[in-house]
């Protein structure tokens, strides 16, 4: 019996390592931000675009501004980057909203080396 409750507890740890491993890897089509709606609530999207404006909250809380040709959407991150305003990002998260206007919870955000 002892033994059976081992091998259940490895094949379990296991499972959520092969979880954990999967979702990181998870691949994402580019979404336009003017694709963005309310239907996309709580599903995870990767857009690219220009940083149009950066709020600081506090030292561990920002808000971008990402824009893409006239649309643009605010971007929320739990973490202070090392970017400013005109630099071009791609952003993996979550959509959520907040006073009826739609945002992302950042998930990653990676600085491009490029320009539009």
């Amino acid at each position: 019996m002892q033994k059976l409750k081992k091998i259940s507890f490895i094949i379990s740890l296991l499972g959520i390592f092969i979880l954990l491993f999967i979702s990181n890897i998870e691949n994402f089509d580019l979404t336009n931000i003017d694709e963005i709606n309310d239907k996309m609530l709580n599903k995870r999207i990767k857009i690219e675009g220009k940083i149009s404006k950066i709020r600081n909250i506090n030292e561990n809380f920002q808000i971008i501004s990402v824009s893409e040709d006239d649309k643009k959407i605010d971007v929320l991150t739990n973490k202070q980057l090392n970017v400013k305003e005109g630099d071009f990002i791609q952003v993996i998260g979550r959509v959520t909203e907040y006073n009826k206007t739609l945002q992302i919870q950042s998930d990653k955000i990676i600085l491009l080396n490029f320009t539009k």
